[in-house]
């Protein structure tokens, strides 16, 4: 969406709060109010959601957090700034610089990137963000000539939001989607991806995406299994029917510790177990040409790509899952 004078990517919506700020969220409060408690409180939070802009000379970017202390990135189209810029729970103001060298560059050596250097994206971290202004000579908005095309749409838990991932640009649907050479719309819903109706209506509408990833759901073990059967179906159907032309797959849920922990027979484990298999049966039930399976264990491939909480990936891990996922989403798109 644009506000003002700057592009703002994965933010559907913006609230007004004190001081003149704007308060963004994910989804459209028309949704939102329909999600568990959980997603209501996750869409508040960025994930993978940025401010972009270009501009003729350096840039004022006044930002908070209610949550109070945090910080944030900046990348140059794909170039990143090795910075770290704080938030703070008040209004503290950044000026960020134009890069001249990167202005420089030799045309030859960016034929292959889908983004303009000349973009300056402004990469908010998982925590609730407040905008109140971005002050420049001649902001404007990027035209979309200098953003990928490719545009990858992802639906998931903590770790499709990007959790434990040590920066925003570092979660594993963020690195696919630069391995894709794609833009990410991240739709990660932390302890909350409970798979509503309302979602996958929100989903099916949306027509700004080319591909999109559906991972069901380790956040859903405590729903009896016809409960996530019944939803499933519904969710992938919806999706599918809606964008025929697009490919749609359904990742079944990532190794865990149920898988590397838990004795075969313990409830979490037989549940893992059920809850890949409805999925599976249920994609081969809607016999959607463009309706696909990816098998989470086949993303997230060792044990060694966990923290040591044995569900969250370290970065490694992410990156691993990156790879893993890209060649198998680059095979599903055209030639």
């Amino acid at each position: 969406m644009i506000f003002e004078n700057v592009l703002l990517h994965n933010i559907a919506e913006l609230t007004d709060v004190w001081r003149d700020g704007k308060k963004i969220q994910r989804v459209p409060e028309s949704v939102r109010e329909h999600l568990n408690p959980g997603a209501q409180g996750r869409s508040l939070n960025a994930a993978n959601s940025e401010i972009r802009f270009v501009a003729d000379g350096p840039v004022k970017v006044t930002l908070s957090s209610p949550q109070g202390g945090g910080t944030f990135q900046v990348s140059y189209g794909s170039f990143m700034d090795s910075g770290q810029y704080p938030l703070t729970g008040n209004p503290l103001t950044i000026e960020l610089t134009v890069n001249q060298r990167l202005r420089d560059m030799k045309p030859e050596f960016l034929k292959n990137d889908p983004w303009d250097p000349n973009v300056v994206r402004i990469l908010l971290p998982r925590q609730e963000i407040v905008i109140y202004k971005i002050e420049g000579e001649n902001v404007r908005p990027p035209k979309p000539q200098m953003m990928p095309s490719l545009r990858y749409l992802a639906y998931g838990t903590s770790i499709t939001e990007g959790g434990c991932a040590t920066r925003p640009s570092l979660c594993y649907v963020s690195q696919t989607a630069q391995l894709m050479g794609a833009d990410l719309i991240n739709l990660g819903m932390s302890g909350s991806c409970h798979a509503e109706p309302e979602m996958f209506d929100y989903i099916a509408s949306r027509d700004d995406w080319d591909i999109a990833t559906l991972s069901l759901s380790v956040n859903m073990l405590g729903f009896e299994n016809d409960e996530f059967r019944k939803r499933v179906k519904y969710g992938i159907n919806k999706v599918a029917q809606a964008h025929p032309d697009k490919p749609v797959a359904c990742i079944t849920l990532f190794q865990h510790s149920a898988d590397f922990c838990a004795a075969p027979d313990s409830d979490d484990a037989k549940k893992t177990q059920d809850f890949r298999r409805i999925l599976r049966e249920e994609v081969a039930a809607a016999n959607k040409p463009n309706l696909h399976l990816i098998e989470g264990p086949e993303i997230l491939d060792n044990a060694q790509c966990l923290t040591h909480d044995m569900i969250h990936p370290s970065d490694w891990g992410m990156r691993r899952m990156a790879e893993n996922l890209s060649a198998k989403l680059k095979a599903l798109l055209p030639a």
